[in-house]
């Protein structure tokens, strides 16, 4: 009992201190959290597919999407719902992660939305996901899920382990540009628009032509997607979210939405 303590208090500092360090050291993004019409005309203009093209390949996708299956039954078949803390912290005691869950709101901790620590010799023998519970419940499954795509991709490509990985909130059109942060994005749209939703929301011709793209979603897909979320979520955007986090909000619900439509337009997945 008295090494587990010991080992819970050292991860515990090691939170304090990265959560510090993220706050203090890395104002570009959270400043671009406090001025998020900038993050979502970014989204907009974007075509997904190219992204996908140039930074995640069919076998890596496929690969994602069975290892995520195993974890998690119904995974890219059936919405996975809300889940709760105690229920993410089973999922790391059997997987094999620390995990670590707190409230961090004041002085602008609502741009950070959690990280992933890879291990660190002398200091975390396994991995650590951090998750900050001052969100929706919604975006606490996301971020969790987004950490967890960390984690499996990191292992499934051999990628480079950087000490820490950084989700903020409207960081979404950097995360185009890499892989480990493209795949834990994509495990989140695959988690909340499994294959059979997604081929009915993203219905339009987006295949016309001979390479697919995924730009404009229609007004019609925006409607669905908003009721999709309210239906199997009780998520709606003009309820019960506080006016000042609706465009960050917002740059989360087109980021995913695209990137799922992108997923579906280059893959058929």
């Amino acid at each position: 009992m008295a090494a587990k303590a010991k080992a819970e208090s050292k991860d515990e500092r090691l939170v304090t201190e990265v959560l510090g360090e993220a706050l203090s050291g890395f104002s570009p993004q959270v400043a671009a959290w406090k001025n998020p019409e900038d993050e979502i005309r970014k989204l907009v203009r974007r075509d997904y597919v190219r992204s996908v093209r140039r930074t995640l390949n069919y076998r890596q996708v496929r690969e994602l999407v069975k290892a995520f299956s195993q974890i998690l039954p119904g995974f890219n078949s059936r919405p996975i719902d809300k889940m709760s803390v105690e229920r993410f912290a089973e999922m790391a005691s059997a997987i094999g992660f620390h995990f670590k869950a707190s409230p961090c709101a004041e002085e602008d901790g609502l741009a950070l939305r959690g990280f992933y620590i890879t291990p660190r010799k002398g200091l975390l023998k396994r991995p650590l996901i951090y998750v900050n519970t001052a969100h929706h419940p919604l975006a606490i499954s996301t971020t969790f899920c987004h950490e967890l795509g960390h984690h499996v991709s990191l292992g499934l490509f051999k990628l480079d382990r950087e000490p820490v990985h950084f989700f903020f909130d409207a960081d979404y059109a950097s995360h185009l540009e890499e892989t480990s942060e493209l795949a834990a994005d994509a495990a989140v749209s695959f988690a909340g628009y499994p294959e059979p939703i997604a081929r009915k929301i993203f219905a339009a011709p987006w295949d016309w032509g001979l390479v697919a793209r995924a730009k404009n979603l229609t007004e019609a897909a925006l409607n669905e997607i908003r009721g999709h979320l309210r239906k199997v979520y009780g998520f709606d955007l003009m309820e019960r979210i506080p006016v000042n986090q609706r465009l960050n909000y917002l740059s989360g619900m087109i980021r995913y939405a695209k990137l799922r439509w992108a997923l579906l337009a280059e893959f058929d997945l």
